[in-house]
C-alpha cells in the first residue's frame, strides 16, 4: 500500500474504535476470524488486531472494529486471544510469532495496572506456555502471571474451509488454565455455548490439541495403507472403507483411501510432534509410518496424474 492509504486506513480504524470491547484477536487469520465474528454472532463485543492490514480492511468494510496498534487491543478488553501462526519449518515448530506476539503483550499489561487474561490458540507443543510463553510475559511486564495476570491455552478444531461453522457448533471446548481465575474468566466468554467444557492445566491442553490431530493423520494413513492393499488384491477399497466405517466407534471421516492428507494442519503437526517426541527420546514408531504411509501415497496419487 501507498504511505496516504496506509495513513487513511489507520486513521479509518481509529476512529471507530469503541473504548471497550468484550475480547481482543491478536492475529486476524483463518483462526482468528471464526474465533471473533463467532463471539461477535454471539453478541458479544469483538475488536480484531493484525500487522495484515488488507485482512483489516476486509474484516473492517463487514462491519468489524479493527486495530493495527496492540496497544489499542490490549486497551480495550480484559481477555485477549492470541492466533497468530506457528508453522513447522524442517519439521520442526516455529513459536518465534507467538514469542514476539507474548513479548509484546508484556511490555503493554506491564503499564495497564488491572487484571487481564491472556488466552493463547495457536497450536503449541507442550509445555510451551508454561516453560516459554509465560516467563516471557512476566519478563515483560514484571508481574507475576496467576496473581497479576491470567493466563490460558484453548486450541481450536477447526476445519479450513468450515472454521467459523466448526466455531459455532463446537463438539468441546478445552480450557487449559494456569489457575482458577484465569479458567472461570475465559469459561464465562464460552458459557454462550451448549457443549461440553473440559478444564484442565495448560500442558494437557496443548497435547489434548495434538493427541485429535495425530489421530485424525493416523486414521487417514491406515485407511491409505487398506486402499492400497485392496488395489494389490484386485478388491473394491471404496466397499471395504464404507463398510468398515458403519461401526459407529469408526465413522467415516478419512476413511476415503487414494489421498494424501493435506490443509494446514495435519502435515505440520505431524512433522513437529515426531520431531518434538523424538527430542525427549521417544521413538514415535506408529506416527513415523503414518508420516512414510502418507509419503507413500502421494507418490501414487502423483503417478495417477502423470
Amino acid at each position: 500500500m501507498a504511505k496516504n492509504i496506509q495513513f487513511s486506513l489507520k486513521r479509518q480504524i481509529r476512529k471507530q474504535i469503541k473504548t471497550t470491547s468484550d475480547i481482543s484477536i491478536v492475529g486476524s487469520g483463518v483462526i482468528g476470524q471464526a474465533t471473533g465474528m463467532g463471539f461477535a454472532i454471539h453478541g458479544l463485543n469483538v475488536l480484531f488486531h493484525d500487522i495484515d492490514e488488507k485482512k483489516l480492511l476486509l474484516l473492517m468494510r463487514k462491519g468489524y472494529e479493527v486495530t493495527t496498534e496492540i496497544l489499542e487491543a490490549l486497551s480495550t478488553s480484559d481477555v485477549l486471544f492470541v492466533c497468530v501462526p506457528t508453522p513447522t519449518i524442517d519439521a520442526r515448530i516455529d513459536v518465534s510469532f507467538v514469542q514476539n506476539v507474548a513479548a509484546s503483550i508484556g511490555k503493554i499489561i506491564g503499564k495497564l495496572g488491572r487484571y487481564v487474561v491472556v488466552v493463547f490458540r495457536s497450536t503449541i507443543l507442550p509445555k510451551t506456555t508454561r516453560c516459554e510463553l509465560i516467563p516471557i510475559l512476566e519478563k515483560h511486564s514484571g508481574l507475576k502471571a496467576g496473581k497479576d495476570f491470567g493466563v490460558c491455552m484453548n486450541p481450536e478444531f477447526l476445519r479450513e474451509q468450515s472454521a467459523l461453522e466448526d466455531f459455532l457448533n463446537p463438539s468441546r471446548i478445552i480450557i487449559g488454565e494456569l489457575d482458577q481465575r484465569s479458567g472461570d474468566t475465559l469459561s464465562k466468554v464460552y458459557s454462550i455455548f451448549n457443549c461440553p467444557v473440559i478444564r484442565t492445566g495448560l500442558d494437557t491442553a496443548e497435547m489434548i490439541k495434538y493427541t485429535s490431530n495425530l489421530f485424525l493423520a493416523s486414521k487417514i494413513s491406515y485407511f491409505n495403507e487398506v486402499f492400497l492393499i485392496c488395489k494389490k488384491l484386485g478388491l473394491n477399497p471404496k466397499q471395504v472403507s464404507e463398510a468398515v466405517s458403519l461401526d459407529p466407534r469408526i465413522g467415516q471421516y478419512g476413511i476415503y483411501g487414494g489421498k494424501p492428507f493435506g490443509g494446514v494442519c495435519l502435515p505440520k503437526d505431524l512433522a513437529a510432534f515426531i520431531t518434538f517426541a523424538k527430542s525427549k527420546g521417544f521413538n514415535p514408531k506408529l506416527l513415523s509410518a503414518v508420516s512414510d504411509i502418507n509419503k507413500e501415497i502421494a507418490l501414487y496419487d502423483s503417478r495417477l496424474k502423470s
